[in-house]
């Protein structure tokens, strides 16, 4: 994906390899439960009421109540308690094989803040593992998730 990609972008997975074991929800929960205090990832917000966007986060928060990620109420961790619930409220669909494992990812829908959920849990991600996606536009890129990290690389045409 060249750049930021705007919401109201209509991306779809397109092809996968991909695989989280049962017995890393609890800590990609919790990693993605964290996201939530880095108020400057989040691209959602409130502008023009008591408190906007633009204000400084209010004293004594550990988030920022007028900003929050796409798709996501202002306290998620407070309202969404597994890991399930997070990845249904980014707008994913998901199978799990019969270990119990996450092992199939369904989106179709507007690009959101998906990118850094992702990021934030690559280090539990099997290795090797990927994730295909094309924008409304043709354009594809895939998350492929090494060495405990998730590179976004870009999709080339080779023509014969």
């Amino acid at each position: 994906m060249k750049g930021k990609i705007e919401m109201g972008y209509y991306v779809q997975i397109t092809e996968q390899d991909f695989l989280l074991e049962k017995e890393n929800f609890d800590k990609a929960y919790e990693l993605m439960c964290a996201l939530n205090s880095r108020d400057v990832l989040k691209s959602g917000g409130s502008w023009g009421k008591e408190l906007s966007y633009d204000d400084p986060r209010p004293e004594g928060m550990n988030y920022h109540p007028a900003k929050w990620f796409s798709w996501m109420t202002p306290n998620y961790p407070e309202t969404l308690k597994t890991l399930e619930e997070v990845l249904t409220a980014l707008g994913f669909e998901f199978d799990k094989d019969s270990e119990g494992n996450i092992a199939i990812l369904i989106y179709n829908s507007k690009i959101g803040d998906e990118y850094h959920f992702f990021s934030a849990i690559a280090p539990l991600v099997k290795q090797g593992s990927y994730i295909s996606w094309r924008g409304e536009d043709g354009e594809e890129w895939r998350w492929f998730f090494n060495n405990s990290e998730m590179i976004t690389q870009q999709a080339t045409k080779v023509w014969s």
